[in-house]
């Protein structure tokens, strides 16, 4: 894992997901979607929105 410094906090940023994170965000996908998402590309997006996530809060943080 990466770590960040967010509001003096660190920010953990996964290198991996878990089998449940990965299944939750197949039915996220699907419910908004309407389409099936396979493991391997839940895992890539599901790893891309979270750092990007991180990236949105560590701007978010230097602009305070």
């Amino acid at each position: 894992m990466r770590a960040g410094t967010i509001l003096g906090m660190i920010l953990r940023v996964p290198n991996e997901l878990t089998d449940k994170q990965i299944e939750e965000y197949q039915s996220i996908y699907k419910k908004n979607f309407g389409e099936d998402i396979s493991r391997d590309e839940a895992i890539d997006q599901g790893l891309n929105l979270i750092r990007l996530v991180a990236i949105i809060i560590s701007s978010s943080r230097e602009n305070l």
